[in-house]
């Protein structure tokens, strides 16, 4: 038996782990939404490399607004490092079951893993990254971009500058005072004109009541969806605001990161649409999965802002081409208002980000 095209497999075997801390400014410090600032965004490079010396590398999200308890990330990121050493990045399920109880209730941990294991495991078999998810249909992801709260002048002066970079969808974050959230949307339609798409989202700052109020004065601006209008844990408010029917509805916070949670939702029909975080979900597999579900059900689902360096929003730009949908566009170009970022390669063109075919997800590290 000729088992030559065995001796030619890659192993992939992890041999070294590397944890670099990853802080990034805002270009803009005064950057919030409706659950408060972000004036940075932190967290950590997970590096890997195999025996051969190929590299893959994945981002561990720890943003303040999350609170997450630090030490204990950090603590549980050293343990599953060390679990990955001596195991090959090519054997995905395996590594994926092994991190998940390590990693339990610290899901953005088990994402920085999976993607640098999965990045690897591309670089190593010299395919783009999109091939270990199923394979690319497209060859550019339409972005959408999020305007942070402002006055509405300042929303909407914000919202011509991303126009005239191209981008054709835009989320308004809104923050709970009614009167000055519909201001802000009347501000931005005016100032965009009709072509542009615009979606809201209030992070969980209504009352059911005062959703529908709201989805009712915006539905003359040409709003596509408001996106988590009331409190996560009020799912009945969730569903009533979306059986009102006056706007579409998209659940995010509600998700919390779950696929059980998900399918509860759909089930329940609090939305029309979901919104999914790859770093919530526990990485690229998990939101892959979820997407599915998604499909399955016959519901829309979008990709949700990816926070952090290139190399997060390139590998989710590899998951999105891989989707039957991209309607909305996907949220996946914020690498592009952050500082400090220790990759390159991966940047937004006309409001379109690329996939590429070259191996992995095309962004490289300048460290």
């Amino acid at each position: 038996m000729d088992d030559g095209a065995d001796r030619k497999t890659p192993q992939a075997i992890i041999e070294r782990v590397t944890l670099t801390p990853c802080d990034q400014r805002q270009q803009d410090p005064g950057w919030k939404f409706a659950r408060g600032g972000i004036p940075q965004v932190q967290g950590w490079i997970v590096t890997l490399t195999s025996t051969s010396g190929v590299q893959g590398w994945g981002h561990v999200l720890t943003t303040p607004i999350a609170q997450p308890d630090g030490a204990r990330t950090r603590r549980v990121l050293e343990e599953a490092a060390q679990a990955v050493q001596g195991r090959s990045a090519l054997h995905q399920e395996t590594l994926h079951g092994l991190l998940h109880e390590i990693c339990e209730g610290v899901p953005c941990v088990l994402s920085g893993i999976t993607s640098a294991a999965m990045e690897l495991c591309a670089r190593s078999l010299q395919v783009p990254l999109s091939a270990l998810l199923g394979g690319a249909t497209r060859t550019h992801i339409p972005a959408t971009r999020l305007v942070p709260i402002k006055a509405p002048e300042l929303m909407a002066a914000e919202a011509l500058r991303l126009q005239a970079q191209g981008y054709q969808g835009l989320k308004l974050k809104l923050d709970g005072d009614a009167d000055t959230d519909i201001a802000r949307v009347r501000e931005v339609r005016r100032a965009v004109g009709p072509g542009v798409l615009l979606t809201v989202d209030a992070n969980q700052a209504y009352g059911a009541d005062t959703a529908i109020d709201v989805c009712e004065a915006l539905r003359p601006h040409g709003i596509a969806l408001m996106e988590q209008p009331v409190p996560a844990a009020d799912r009945e408010g969730l569903r009533r605001v979306t059986q009102r029917g006056l706007l579409r509805i998209e659940a995010d916070e509600a998700i919390g990161g779950s696929v059980k949670t998900l399918l509860e939702l759909i089930a329940m029909g609090a939305a029309h649409s979901y919104n999914l975080k790859v770093p919530y979900f526990g990485g690229l597999r998990s939101t892959l999965v979820a997407a599915r579900a998604c499909e399955a059900a016959q519901v829309q689902c979008r990709l949700g802002a990816i926070f952090g360096p290139r190399i997060a929003s390139a590998q989710a730009a590899h998951l999105a081409s891989v989707l039957c949908s991209l309607e909305g566009g996907a949220e996946i170009a914020e690498s592009e208002h952050l500082l400090d970022d220790p990759f390159t390669g991966f940047d937004a063109r006309n409001g379109q980000l690329p996939v590429c075919s070259t191996p992995g997800s095309g962004a490289m590290p300048s460290f």
